[in-house]
């Protein structure tokens, strides 16, 4: 029987001129397999505030569980929503998370990919090395239209990029997934075919964008063939580099948000043949990477820190040309933030995670990357379910506090600060509509300075109640 990867590459051969398929590579063999003795590791609660409400279903005799997570009943979700977080066992300064359809938790770990089918209670570890000698910049997406999961890491001269259809049992890698020149800050997206088609209906369904900043632009591998090979596109954000990660609407057209020249969002509705860049309304933006997510209807709702350090949100119904907002995150006392991330869900709603504190100090300008070493840093997460109104309820809920922070003093790589926690975090959608948001917690056990905040231990807030990202 010829494999599916054989057919696939036979039909891309089709539909694109040879000279496109320079960076085609054969077939690859398993590359990761589960860690012994990490199998069935229990995610215990860290950071769960006594206020919280859980319902992370324990597992008998601590095994890795069989069953995908027994998902909350109607009865409770209410309104406000509460969270738990759990232990991953996975360690990283920059993490990804995602979410398959079945409820399947993954955690992108530097250390090695984290699963967990019991909603986070315990976790299996996919890999026990990073997918190159040294992880850098690994990010991690699930497709929820197949369930494929994605691993991209960064040997700065390319990106590599794994993937798994059989929940991380064996992988299949492409070592030169890029489009071009150096990268860095390499991010990984899916979406629907907009220009090139398959009429044989043997590639991947959606094409596969593997983006990174080029130094001089920004620059997106292609893959029709869901990501064996990869084609170049043209460079975009010339001078402006820097971009957050991109997100593809229901139609195709895939946005990436920057903040590198002023709050952007660059786009492309033919796949990567072309792009257009478009300023986001008012927004004034901070050196803080922004994040942007498309609803089902198309809105865009981009999320970022201004230029006092507080999380916004703006707003745009007609694929980026106008604006609404900014719309604020509040958080009593909150004096600074860092990382926002959004995810949306159904029309009108969706979810951010951010970094924040409520701490301050004499002289601070408020920049996290030069916060004095006291300054706490807890998690706060919003599930925004009127985020099309006027005036949309955003009400932000911290779940960790000063008691147990996830990080003392200075945290990313801006204002001089390079230690544990380095440029993003990361934030997905559970099939019932719940929400689920990583950080790296810097402040384990013993922690209570920035001299003891050393730790990278990968954390998910998990939502147990309130209402979800579901209509």
């Amino acid at each position: 029987m010829v494999p599916r990867s054989v057919l696939a590459l036979a039909a891309l051969a089709l539909l694109v001129p040879a000279a496109a398929l320079a960076l085609t590579i054969g077939p690859a063999a398993p590359l990761l397999a589960l860690a012994p003795g990490l199998e069935g590791a229990t995610g215990s609660s860290a950071h769960a505030l006594p206020r919280l409400a859980t319902s992370v279903r324990p597992i008998a005799g601590g095994a890795a569980a069989t069953v995908h997570a027994a998902m909350p009943s109607q009865a409770a979700i209410g309104s406000a929503p509460t969270f738990t977080v759990v232990d991953t066992h996975s360690t990283g300064p920059e993490l990804g998370i995602g979410v398959s359809r079945e409820g399947t938790i993954y955690v992108g770990g530097w250390d090695h990919v984290a699963r967990s089918r019991d909603d986070g209670a315990t976790w299996t570890a996919l890999s026990p090395q990073p997918l190159l000698s040294v992880a850098a910049d690994r990010v991690l997406i699930v497709d929820h239209d197949t369930g494929r999961v994605f691993v991209q890491d960064t040997d700065l001269a390319c990106t590599v990029v794994d993937f798994s259809d059989d929940e991380g049992a064996t992988w299949l890698n492409s070592p030169i997934a890029c489009g071009g020149g150096v990268t860095d800050h390499q991010k990984i997206a899916v979406g629907p075919r907009t220009t090139y088609a398959d009429p044989t209906g043997l590639l991947y369904p959606n094409v596969v964008y593997a983006c990174a900043n080029g130094l001089a632009s920004a620059n997106c591998g292609v893959s029709l063939d869901g990501g064996l090979s990869w084609l170049t596109t043209v460079p975009h954000g010339i001078g402006c580099a820097f971009q957050g990660a991109p997100v593809a609407g229901r139609d195709g057209t895939l946005y990436e948000p920057s903040s590198a020249c002023g709050a952007q969002v660059r786009l492309t509705r033919d796949n990567g043949l072309s792009w257009v860049e478009l300023d986001v309304g008012t927004a004034q933006a901070s050196a803080d990477t922004p994040d942007l997510a498309v609803s089902p209807d198309g809105t865009l709702y981009f999320a970022y820190t201004d230029t006092d350090w507080q999380p916004q949100l703006m707003r745009s119904a007609d694929g980026g040309h106008t604006w609404q907002g900014p719309f604020a995150l509040p958080v009593a006392g909150l004096t600074s933030s860092v990382f926002p991330v959004i995810v949306a869900g159904d029309d009108g709603r969706v979810g951010v995670a951010f970094y924040g504190t409520t701490d301050d100090a004499a002289g601070w300008d408020h920049n996290p990357g030069s916060a004095p070493g006291g300054i706490r840093w807890n998690g706060y997460v919003a599930v925004i379910t009127d985020a099309a109104s006027a005036a949309p309820g955003i009400a932000p809920v911290a779940v960790t506090d000063n008691s147990d922070p996830l990080q003392y003093g200075c945290l990313s790589k801006m204002g001089g600060c390079l230690d544990n926690i380095a440029d993003y975090m990361d934030i997905d959608v559970g099939p019932d509509g719940r929400v689920y948001a990583v950080f790296t917690d810097g402040c384990r056990a013993g922690c209570h300075d920035h001299a003891t905040s050393d730790a990278s231990e990968a954390v998910v807030a998990v939502q147990t109640g309130g209402a979800t990202l579901r209509a």
